[in-house]
Order: structure tokens, then sequence, then C-alpha cells
């Protein structure tokens, strides 16, 4: 597993791609649900890594996105809310 400082490096590194997609993570949604469910569906990529509370504060000089970790309030509730919508969705 890696750990969230690897995994912003790589995300400003490399930007979203197919093994990592950032969300601000206010809330459960639909987004997220798509991205789990992409990840799911791969053939051959065995998951990804969605990054909750990684917010895109601008652009480098050479072109690539800039994410920063953002605060997450309630991030039991948040928690709770993503095992509850995967439990109702995908079971």
């Amino acid at each position: 597993m890696r750990t969230a400082k690897e995994l912003f490096a790589e995300l400003n590194s490399f930007d979203e791609n197919r093994r990592i997609e950032a969300k601000s993570a206010s809330a459960v949604g639909k987004s997220m649900m798509e991205t789990v469910c992409a990840f799911a569906n791969e053939p051959g990529l065995c998951g990804g890594y969605l990054l909750l509370g990684a917010k895109r504060t601008g652009i480098a000089e050479d072109g690539r996105p800039i994410y920063e970790p953002e605060n997450i309030e309630n991030t039991d509730k948040i928690q709770s809310d993503f095992v509850a919508m995967c439990n109702s969705m995908f079971n």
C-alpha cells in the first residue's frame, strides 16, 4: 500500500490517470461511485487509488496541475457514507 505522500507526489508528477483519481471529498456522491466502478471494472488494472481531500490549486510552469491536501471535516461520516453507498450500489 502506498502512502498519501507518495500518491500526492504521483498526482503532481503525472496528474490523474487510470490508477489514481483525486476528489475534494466534501461529501460522498455520484462522482466517487463512478470512480469506484471504473477501478473495479477495468480489466487487468487491479483497482486504483481514490485520493480524498486532494484539491487542485493551480498549474505548474510546465503545464502540470498542482494538487495539495485539503482539510476534510467529518472524516468518520464521509467514511461511513462511502461504505453505505458502496453496500447499497454493489451488493
